[in-house]
């Protein structure tokens, strides 16, 4: 039988179809090869070709290749019906003797390999087909055992061209091909003329052309490959070698020693042809800059904007040129050119053609590039300079690495000082405004004091002040209750003075009375009797019970430098009980009433209620006297802030003391107004922040018009200042605002930038630099607040001192400080009116970002996508597999398009629908995570979004997500009666990516493979461990492309819902992201990274990863990676099998955590046994008063030495908690 017939017979198209399927184009291209094979290697050959690429569709069906990706259901189940029809023969080709189902072509190569076998043999064979090299490979490696055979085909970068189901060659596999021919591991290979030129080839002994050489370049290029002096170049035809085709390759030789010879003239020729075609006038320039584009030089601008689009594995981002010849007449022919870019360029740009038709392939590829580039500026890639958008000149570039590298410390205003308006108003005083401060304790009114300023008093909140660790007041201030006339200035400037030298005498001018504050009893109708009759003190002993009722007055011990006490009763004894000082304890006291009833000491103890005279003259003679019960007043000014060791002191009566009263004085003035100076530091500390934060808000931020004045209390407060909320949470929040405002600006806003051009903007928007400059330019580095108030050597402010002091003065801020303020005041403008508003303050900090609203932006982007597209059965799959229907179907083809898939007219790949679901999906994550209840901890939400977000997690759900569909395959038992069963399959996400690489689909089924052995564990960890699998997901390490299919679908489906983020939400929640969300904020879930966990069990020791290999390099694929962790000198972990470099750092840490953490477990049980052997101090400490003294010096000088730290962290190392002595007030200070 004849060969061909056998293959027309056995292989020829099916011509029933299904609807709709019209050109069976598959199955006409595996003919028309499979013909090709049969006619040049025989009909063996041809059958194994067949049954070969049957397999593979059927395989690829099966796994979702991306061979069969692109295909319809019908399409695919019209294919496995027919290729189930098939009867091909499953054997190999025999190995010895003569085959007669071989044509005599390849007999005689066998033929002549075999008496070529040499020692150092290395050849090449060029066939005319892909096909052809996967074959004919086979039947060598088949028949000539003793050859290493490999094979080489073209690599296209345009990898728009669609794969079939005819393609058996494998890119992969032929990676090594070269390395393996030069080192002698091949030495035969079967090629196409991809091994004509352009790749480096050493010389080989045997070039073998199976086909004629299809012209004279492919002729002399493939002569070029047999260079040594012992080779042979073979041609093999089906003639006789006295035919003409053989005497024409001969004259053909001759012709090119001819040319040889002639090269130089030659080479003249074309350099005059092409002087004479250069089309001078051609000029693309810009006349601000002067930058020039020439046809000269447009081909290598062009090849470097693609260098400059995102890099993307598996993509080869060069141009693509492709040429057309044109002939008219008897006119020489001419050529025109037309360059296709990669498809992360806006599909208006991607396309262009040569303006002219040339003589030359080079002038047409220039004109093309020339064209290309051109379009490329005026769309706005290309800046004025003509170089590429996010690759500037070096002017720019070094402005924007200034703005990078500016000093963490800059100079910035100090702090403004809002009483200075105060003392101003009080030189032209018209009237008095009155504001109420009230002090209460357990819903108790303690004092009523009116505060007199010279004008209106903005809102202060209510507050807490600590008296101690069991009493705590609580403050609120009523502004502008009343208002009262000049007259009364005076003697509540008396009163003041008054009230304040109670307590601050060693600190006042006795002499000035030009307070910048005026405070004065609530309740008191004449202030000159109130002031009369409480100004002086009185012996104690002096003091009859009824002088006591209106309250008691502080005691003051006047032969202990006036120390200042707080009375509490009043007891008595027998004088020789009391001391030689006149000074005992309460529990010496106590002992000594104990003893006497116990009859101990035989004397009467007199009674212990008070006499209505306190005059010792008149009790028992000289042997009873009268004794006070008094505490030692406190020292502190701060009662803002709990002191640390106060809960300590609690049931303490070591500070309860008995003095005699003939030794004491005792104010007139009742305590609770001397308690009430005590508070004035702390109370003008509040309306001072109340009064910075009223003139931002009538200032700066007076377009936002903030209801809830607190948030931008807490906005502008750093950590430094020790207030009682400090910016991190609300800057944590403003982050995702500001990354997600400018994300979506600029999609809209520049609908041709690619994701590089996008991301280079965003990353200048949102960094440091700019907002800290922004935050400078406004002013408003003179509202933030970043010293802490601890009341040392604070005084009474006068105002002849603030108008004194008017020079301006500089402190030291750090531009993260800066630019936090700036994101925090974002997160509170949303908390207080919602994004319209937050908008509103990046309109006042960054107004040169033409910001849009979500509705616009989102609009904009809808209208773009506006597109009929035909429907799909493989878009309602992901629909069904995503839970959500697109109302634009055309929205739904580009996120699920890889870089690799491009064409002409293809869609756009997914990377910039993948630039803004990034910030949508911070945004969900930051946001919820933020309105939890009870709220979390700032370093807590960051763990959060950091566990949410990361490529690893998204990639995992991204392999794992599916849904369950359904199929008809055929069944044939017996080829002329097809039967069909139902089929169920899973159907996952990560199989609904469009792709065209080889390479991708070898890392998706890579990860896989990891999967296979890592699912259970992830799963059971996220479901019910309590630690977050960083270092399963890193041994799984998904490829980045999975984790963009989750981004740009939520991208995707945020446009086409018109900004809706609650479909977004819902998408999450369908993929199980948000559901696990939940479970981290409300349990005990571990997600410190363990590279981070590692650095803290450290402490201060350095902690060291050090890489390593394993394996043997000489095996493919065998090598794999080691890593070590060293804490100080010791190794403390060790793991290998690693993969990349973050994984097994991950893996190593992780490792390494568990080791000091049961180290520290260890020392923690042995120092409980062997007990605290120190004495409870912290070495090198400085003890009270001397401490605060140095902390307040710092603070005066404008240093930083507090910036950032914790109070309870400043005054533990102060030595506060051991207050002794030093702790209570003196009548000097």
């Amino acid at each position: 039988m004849d060969n061909q017939d056998a293959v027309g017979s056995e292989h020829a198209p099916v011509e029933s179809l299904p609807k709709g399927y019209d050109q069976p184009q598959d199955i006409k291209g595996l003919y028309d090869k499979a013909v090709a094979v049969h006619n040049e290697l025989g009909a063996s050959a041809a059958d194994y070709y067949i049954h070969q690429c049957i397999q593979k569709f059927q395989r690829g069906a099966a796994e979702g290749s991306f061979v069969v990706e692109g295909m319809e259901d019908n399409e695919k189940k019209y294919l496995r019906k027919k290729f189930s029809e098939v009867q091909t023969p499953n054997q190999e080709v025999a190995v010895l003797g003569y085959n007669p189902l071989l044509t005599p072509k390849v007999q005689k190569l066998f033929d002549f390999l075999r008496e070529e076998e040499l020692e150092n043999f290395s050849g090449l064979v060029f066939v005319q087909t892909r096909a052809e090299v996967a074959v004919l490979s086979h039947l060598l490696a088949v028949h000539l055992p003793n050859f290493a055979v490999s094979t080489f085909v073209g690599a296209s970068s345009f990898s728009g061209r669609k794969t079939t189901i005819g393609e058996l060659a494998d890119v992969k596999e032929q990676r090594t091909t070269l390395d393996d021919l030069r080192q002698g591991r091949k030495n035969l290979v079967v090629t196409t003329n991809a091994l004509e030129e352009g790749i480096d080839v050493s010389a080989c002994n045997v070039v073998i052309c199976f086909n004629k050489p299809p012209n004279l370049k492919s002729f002399i290029q493939r002569r070029g490959r047999a260079r040594k002096s012992t080779s042979k170049f073979v041609l093999m035809f089906e003639d006789g070698p006295s035919s003409e085709a053989v005497s024409a390759w001969h004259k053909l030789e001759d012709a090119m020693r001819e040319l040889y010879m002639n090269d130089l003239r030659a080479l003249q020729e074309v350099e005059t042809l092409e002087a004479q075609e250069d089309d001078g006038r051609r000029v693309l320039s810009n006349e601000s800059t002067g930058a020039k584009l020439t046809l000269d030089d447009a081909l290598q601008h062009l090849y470097h904007f693609c260098a400059t689009l995102p890099a993307t594995p598996y993509v080869d981002l060069s141009p693509i040129f492709t040429f057309k010849e044109h002939s008219s007449g008897r006119s020489l022919k001419t050529i025109s050119a037309k360059v296709v870019l990669p498809n992360s360029v806006d599909a208006s740009l991607r396309e262009a053609s040569s303006a002219c038709q040339w003589k030359t392939e080079i002038m047409a590829r220039r004109d093309a590039a020339f064209e290309a580039y051109a379009a490329l500026y005026k769309a706005g890639l290309v800046n004025e300079h003509l170089l590429p958008l996010g690759h500037v000149d070096e002017d720019v570039d070094e402005a924007y690495t200034a703005i990078e590298k500016r000093p963490s410390l800059v100079e910035v205003s100090e702090q403004v000082n809002p009483w200075l308006s105060v003392a101003e108003a009080w030189q032209t005083l018209e009237k008095l405004t009155g504001s109420l401060v009230t002090i209460e304790h357990d819903e108790n009114i303690i004092a009523e004091m009116m505060m007199l300023l010279p004008g209106a008093l903005p809102d202060t909140a209510a507050f807490e002040l600590h008296w101690d660790a069991k009493t705590t007041f609580r403050v609120t201030i009523k502004p502008n209750a009343t208002t009262a006339g000049t007259a009364v200035t005076a003697s509540a400037a008396q009163c003041t003075c008054l009230i304040l030298q109670s307590i601050f005498k060693g600190k006042m001018d006795l002499d000035r009375r030009d307070f910048t504050a005026l405070f004065m009893p609530y309740s008191v109708s004449d202030l000159s009797a109130w002031i009369e009759m409480n100004s002086g003190v009185v012996r104690a002993d002096r003091l009859c019970q009824n002088d006591l009722k209106g309250g008691a007055g502080l005691v003051r011990d006047p032969t202990q430098n006036r120390l200042l006490y707080v009375f509490r009763d009043v007891r008595y004894a027998f004088l020789e009980d009391i001391g030689p000082d006149g000074l005992m304890d309460l529990d010496q006291y106590e002992t000594r009433v104990q003893a006497r009833a116990n009859g101990q000491i035989n004397s009467d103890l007199p009674q212990s209620s008070a006499s209505d005279d306190m005059n010792l003259d008149q009790n028992d003679g000289d042997r009873t006297c009268v004794l006070i019960e008094m505490t030692r007043l406190p020292k502190k000014v701060d009662f803002l802030h709990r002191m640390p060791g106060q809960d300590a002191k609690i049931g303490r009566t070591s500070g309860v003391q008995i003095m005699l009263a003939q030794r004491c004085e005792m104010d007139k003035m009742p305590f609770k107004y001397s308690q009430f100076a005590m508070f004035i530091p702390s109370i003008l500390h509040k309306i001072q922040v109340a009064m910075v934060v009223d003139r931002l808000c009538s200032t700066i931020l007076s377009p936002l018009q903030f209801e809830d004045r607190g948030l931008v209390t807490v906005a502008i407060s750093a950590p430094s200042a020790q207030e009682p909320g400090d910016y991190n949470r609300l800057e944590f929040l403003g982050d995702s605002f500001l990354k997600f405002f400018t994300s979506l600006t600029l999609v809209a806003e520049h609908l041709t930038y690619h994701e590089g051009i996008l991301s280079h903007q965003k990353d200048h928007i949102v960094s440091n630099g700019p907002l800290a400059l922004a935050a400078v330019r406004v002013g408003l580095d003179k509202f933030i607040l970043t010293k802490p108030f601890t009341g040392v050597k604070w005084r009474p402010t006068y105002n002849h001192e603030v108008l004194g002091n008017q020079l301006p003065k500089k402190r030291d801020m750090s531009t993260k400080t800066l630019a936090d303020v700036v994101e925090a005041l974002l997160g509170a403008s949303y908390l207080d009116r919602g994004p319209e508003k937050a908008l509103k303050c990046l309109e006042i900090f960054l107004p040169e970002v033409p910001w849009s609203t979500a509705s616009r932006a989102s609009e904009i982007l809808y209208q773009v996508y506006d597109l009929k597209i035909p429907s799909s059965s493989h878009l309602s799959q992901v629909e069904q597999l995503i839970g959500y229907e697109f109302n634009l179907k055309a929205l739904l083809v580009e996120p699920l398009t890889h870089a690799s898939h491009i064409g002409p007219n293809g869609s756009a790949s997914y990377q910039r629908l993948e630039f803004l679901g990034d910030s949508v999906l911070d945004n969900i994550v930051t946001t919820t995570a933020f309105a939890h209840e009870p709220p979390i901890a700032t370093q807590d939400l960051h763990l959060i979004r950091t566990a949410l977000v990361n490529g690893n997690f998204l990639g995992y759900i991204c392999l794992t997500h599916s849904i369950s569909l359904h199929r008809a395959d055929p069944v044939a038992d017996d080829p002329e009666n097809v039967s069909t069963i139902d089929v169920t399959y899973p159907f996952y996400l990560w199989q609904s990516m469009r792709h065209a690489s080889p390479a991708v689909r070898i890392a998706q089924q890579s990860c896989l493979s990891r999967l296979e052995s890592l699912h259970d564990a992830i799963s059971e960890t996220l479901t019910n461990g309590t630690s977050y699998p960083w270092s399963l997901l890193a041994r799984l390490e998904p490829p980045k492309f999975m984790s963009d299919t989750i981004e740009s679908l939520l991208g995707a489906i945020y446009i086409d819902t018109h900004g809706s983020l609650p479909h977004c939400r819902s998408f999450l929640e369908h993929l199980g992201l948000m559901p696990y969300l939940h479970r981290v904020m409300n349990h005990e879930i571990a997600l410190l990274h363990p590279k981070e966990e590692v650095g803290r069990l450290a402490d201060r020791e350095k902690v060291k990863y050090v890489l390593g290999k394993e394996g043997k390099e000489e095996e493919e694929g065998s090598m794999r990676l080691t890593c070590a962790v060293l804490v100080g000198k010791r190794e403390v972990g060790r793991v290998g099998d690693g993969l990349s470099k973050m994984e097994v750092q991950t893996r190593a840490a992780d490792l390494a955590c568990t080791v000091l953490r049961k180290e520290g477990k260890r020392a923690c049980a042995e120092g409980a046994e062997g007990g605290n052997g120190g004495d409870g101090g912290v070495a090198g400490t400085v003890e009270g008063e001397e401490a605060e003294e140095e902390a307040a010096e710092d603070e005066e000088e404008g240093g930083v030495r507090l910036e950032g730290m914790d109070l309870d962290e400043v005054l533990a190392g102060s030595g506060a908690e051991n207050y002794d002595s030093d702790e209570y007030m003196t009548a000097n200070e």
